[in-house]
């Protein structure tokens, strides 16, 4: 199931600091996925962020049939976990473990407190990347914050730890009334020449929510490369971001004829439609007892 989307990434290099930036708005992706699991305010604006974390993963593939995962266990938080996964060409599909969250969503807490006990203090994470004929890699990590755990610690840490990238990163969502109502990324990846004082000097805008709230404002790419201080080399690269999942009627129905014949003849003894749901994105199949005779 694929949707329209004007979501995008857009990436510059700037060869005399050492740095790749990139930035990236996936406000209709997350709001794709908002909608198909019916989602409550809180595992909204959570898997909206995990949606940009997942679009700067993403950078990391380039080749056809590649894929990059995202398994987050969170003990603490009452969220319970997520799945997301990103196809080259920046296809992004997944879940939240839990959708509505009764006692957060209509909480008049701060939202820092809402978010502390939707996500906990602690997550176990694994990312997996995978190609066509390659053998999968696998990196786990866990993170234990005292004090406050954000979706941009979890990709922060894969990129500086599991693959000693040095790189800063940061997402953000916005909510209107309850629904998604913005969705960034942004992401600076420092080459190894680049100098210590460079990474340090863009690191304050990292700092104190102030890169936070520049994606907040909806900030483009040039005003961004400006406040930096950047001199980029070459035009931009930009493609295009979208929610897709690879569900469909007939991999229902494949994976319906592998279940032993007396519970495909219940189904069609009860006489009335199974509804199926794909959860990673949420869509209801509804199988007739036709259909499920077909099957032999």
């Amino acid at each position: 199931m694929i949707l329209n989307s004007l979501d995008s990434i857009t990436s510059v290099y700037d060869p005399e600091v050492g740095v790749r930036l990139t930035l990236a708005n996936v406000t209709d992706t997350a709001r794709a996925l908002e909608r198909g699991h019916l989602c409550g305010p809180i595992a909204g604006i959570v898997q909206a962020e995990l949606v940009g974390a997942m679009t700067l993963l993403g950078t990391l593939l380039d080749a056809p049939g590649q894929r990059i995962s995202l398994r987050v266990n969170l003990p603490e938080g009452q969220l319970g976990g997520a799945m997301l996964e990103c196809a080259y060409g920046y296809e992004i599909r997944g879940y939240t473990r839990q959708k509505v969250l009764p006692q957060l969503d209509d909480s008049p807490e701060s939202s820092e407190v809402i978010f502390d006990r939707a996500l906990g203090h602690k997550a176990i994470c694994a990312i997996l990347r995978s190609a066509p004929g390659q053998q999968d890699s696998v990196a786990q990590f866990d993170l234990n914050y005292p004090d406050h755990l954000t979706i941009t610690d979890l990709v922060e840490e894969y990129f500086n730890t599991s693959l000693q990238r040095r790189t800063l990163c940061q997402v953000e969502a916005s909510s209107d009334q309850g629904y998604v109502a913005g969705a960034h990324a942004v992401m600076c990846d420092f080459a190894p020449e680049a100098t210590d004082e460079a990474y340090d000097r863009l690191a304050k805008c990292f700092d104190f929510r102030l890169m936070q709230d520049w994606l907040y404002t909806g900030i483009t790419l040039p005003e961004l490369v400006k406040r930096l201080e950047l001199t980029p080399a070459g035009e931009p690269e930009t493609h295009t971001v979208c929610f897709r999942c690879r569900c469909s009627a007939e991999r229902v129905l494949a994976m319906l004829r592998t279940l032993p014949a007396q519970e495909r003849a219940a189904m069609v003894a009860a006489g009335k439609p199974t509804d199926i749901y794909c959860h990673m994105c949420g869509k209801c199949y509804s199988i007739t007892p036709e259909q499920v005779a077909a099957l032999g």
